[in-house]
């Protein structure tokens, strides 16, 4: 073996070792990152405030139970106004209140299935609802994001990571978000879809596109459009995700142009 030979298989092994040891970062911080501070600080207050608000509901009751008939009608008129106000407000908090849980127990769910070290049977119609219900943390995505969603009916199962999968749709869906930061009227749109007996995750978004040197680089590592420096990016997201889903035979494709960029995810 000549000295190019052998520092090329150096490197080739060098990249292998970085791939597996980002491989084990992800596996184990992609998860912490959306429990450990949401679960941790949003549980237990959670908990406090849903008991204060069915304490409330209980002491409306006794109040339009109790003291209600006591009023001399004309009273009786101006409490009612108050009464209603408060009983609606209370009941907003409560949904409100049953729409935290709801996020905590999937988050939960992600988490068992993530930190799963087995192979699983994966319907990727649910993965990327998940994952999208997860994104509702997110203020831009919520309120100013417009999303279009379409899903293949029965989309067939695939044998693998969930993790593989779900870091990889994120990795994807957070360059999306980041390319309609300056956008006026941002939309996003997702598909899955089965074609050509291939199963395809459809990533769209109407940001600015992606210039053609760039798109020719796009997938390799510390490649990065975000110039930001106040929040500094490693550029490994889609090296990541390609690389993540390439022992499944998935191939991640782009095409983009100015308002229009389509991320692929191509899985047989």
């Amino acid at each position: 073996m000549n000295l190019n030979t052998r520092n090329q298989a150096n490197n080739t092994d060098d990249w292998d070792r970085l791939f597996q040891e980002l491989r084990a970062y992800y596996r184990h911080s992609a998860v912490g990152r959306r429990t450990t501070g949401i679960i941790h600080h949003f549980n237990t207050p959670l908990q406090a405030i849903l008991m204060q608000s069915e304490l409330m509901v209980r002491k409306l009751q006794e109040e339009e139970n109790t003291f209600a008939p006591r009023l001399s009608p004309e009273l009786k008129a101006e409490w009612q106004k108050f009464f209603d106000y408060r009983r609606k407000k209370n009941r907003q908090l409560q949904e409100e209140l049953a729409q935290l849980q709801r996020l905590v127990h999937l988050i939960r769910y992600q988490s068992f299935h993530e930190d799963d070290q087995g192979v699983q049977n994966i319907d990727l119609n649910e993965l990327v609802r998940e994952e999208l219900a997860a994104y509702q943390t997110e203020w831009f995505f919520k309120y100013r994001v417009e999303k279009h969603l379409q899903w293949r009916d029965r989309l067939p199962p695939i044998s693998g990571f969930y993790i593989d999968f779900s870091q990889s749709f994120r990795n994807i869906v957070d360059n999306a978000l980041e390319a309609l930061s300056s956008v006026d009227k941002p939309s996003l749109t997702i598909e899955t879809r089965l074609d050509a007996n291939r199963r395809i995750i459809a990533v769209g978004d109407n940001g600015p596109g992606l210039a053609p040197e760039i798109r020719d680089i796009l997938f390799t590592p510390f490649v990065t459009t975000k110039g930001n420096p106040e929040k500094p990016r490693a550029g490994l997201g889609l090296f990541m995700a390609q690389r993540l889903l390439s022992p499944y035979g998935g191939v991640i494709t782009v095409k983009s142009r100015p308002g229009e960029t389509w991320f692929l995810l191509s899985l047989p």
